[in-house]
């Protein structure tokens, strides 16, 4: 029997409900023996002592210890060993340092062949990271499922949607997408994943849901159903935001679905689906820090370089900074 190789995953954002799924489903892969390291903050104390709880309605109810557990990057002493970055953290730009990610400070001491995958919401993500990161491979993955983590430790997975997409925004050499291409297989064996070459029809199929449902749901603090009911116009106003996200993303040489086919998939299965409180609303009512940049600002910086008009998109932006100050 042939022995399984050893990979060594770092995942920055490993304390969050996502980073904290992946870890554990990596380490259960039957294609390789993985080895996570995390580094969390808030949940450290309860981490780094006994581990993660995870009820899942796809994989069931276990507990969990990582590798390793740190608070903070500058615990690492030796990012030699790592064959994977994996970052789950939330694209907060203001948190940036020169244009670059808090991960940047790996940046000195990383491999420059070292893949660094990025599990974000949002538009133009990757750019902060090449920055960083200019020699190292780099793919970032669009998620659809729902998970949370209603106290520190414990994972909550709901409903049946599992996907991960992942992939490069401009084409790799060949050994660098076999590297990402690996990666995929070995969590894609305990889990649904799907490896592009080009990520950026993906991100922005998502970034248009994301970019409509999930802003105007912060906006007015209503869920998906709630918010559709609200008013005669609602429904047009999600789609006058869906068109300009779409339009946008063609101008850019994106290459996306029929621009009404779209429109009516995204405005259509979101109505016949149960009530949907989107991750900027979670926030909101939470009081914590909403991704307004990468789900709006990135999409209208992005419009008015290639000249389209996205007046819906920046009216939008302009609340989301002010609901955390709403009483819920």
């Amino acid at each position: 029997m042939e022995e399984k190789k050893e990979i060594h995953v770092l995942v920055f954002g490993g304390g969050g409900a996502v980073g904290a799924l992946y870890s554990y489903l990596l380490s259960i892969s039957p294609l390789a023996k993985v080895h996570t390291t995390i580094v969390c903050r808030s949940n450290y104390p309860t981490v780094s002592t006994a581990g993660f709880t995870l009820r899942s309605a796809l994989w069931g109810n276990h507990t969990f210890q990582p590798t390793k557990v740190y608070s903070s990057l500058d615990e690492i002493e030796d990012t030699s060993i790592y064959d994977y970055i994996l970052d789950t953290t939330k694209s907060h730009p203001d948190a940036f340092v020169g244009g670059k990610p808090p991960l940047a400070r790996l940046s000195p001491f990383l491999p420059e062949t070292t893949p660094i995958i990025v599990i974000q919401n949002g538009a133009g993500i990757e750019e902060p990271y090449h920055l960083a990161f200019p020699k190292n491979p780099i793919a970032s993955g669009v998620l659809y499922i729902t998970i949370s983590q209603p106290a520190p430790g414990e994972i909550l997975q709901e409903g049946k949607v599992n996907h991960l997409r992942i992939g490069p925004d401009h084409p790799l050499p060949e050994k660098e997408q076999e590297k990402i291409q690996f990666f995929g297989d070995v969590l894609g064996a305990s889990c649904k994943v799907t490896v592009h070459k080009d990520i950026r029809c993906e991100r922005w199929r998502k970034v248009a849901w994301n970019g409509s449902w999930n802003t105007i749901c912060a906006v007015t603090g209503l869920d998906t159903q709630s918010f559709i009911k609200s008013s005669p116009e609602a429904k047009e106003l999600v789609i006058n935001l869906l068109r300009e996200i779409v339009i946008t993303a063609e101008a850019l040489g994106v290459k996306m679905d029929p621009i009404d086919s779209l429109i009516k998939d995204h405005v259509g299965w979101t109505i016949k689906a149960p009530p949907i409180v989107p991750s900027m609303l979670q926030d909101a009512r939470k009081g914590a820090q909403m991704e307004t940049e990468v789900l709006c600002g990135n999409i209208w910086r992005a419009a008015e370089k290639v000249g389209v008009e996205t007046p819906n998109i920046k009216y939008a932006q302009a609340y989301p900074s002010e609901v955390t100050r709403r009483p819920y």
